[in-house]
């Protein structure tokens, strides 16, 4: 399980990578929906292997996550 929940952070940062390299190179509405995944993936992954489960700590970040995928689902003129 913790060798699986690694390499799924591992991906998630790549996504993540992916993302702001897009975003760079102007595929706003990808690279946003990429960040939106892969940030939303590390905050559950984190919580997962935390010791403490506090509701706070997953509602948050994956609640940000969330509205970042529906910023750039509503971006008027992205490519």
């Amino acid at each position: 399980m913790k060798i699986a929940i690694d390499r799924l952070r591992l991906a998630a940062f790549g996504i993540i990578v992916l993302g702001v390299l897009l975003g760079i190179f102007n595929v706003v509405r990808t690279g946003a929906l990429l960040l939106a995944l892969g940030t939303g993936v590390i905050a559950i992954t984190k919580y997962l292997r935390s010791n403490r489960h506090r509701k706070i700590e997953l509602i948050l970040p994956v609640g940000m996550a969330i509205l970042l995928f529906v910023v750039a689902l509503t971006l008027p003129h992205a490519k």
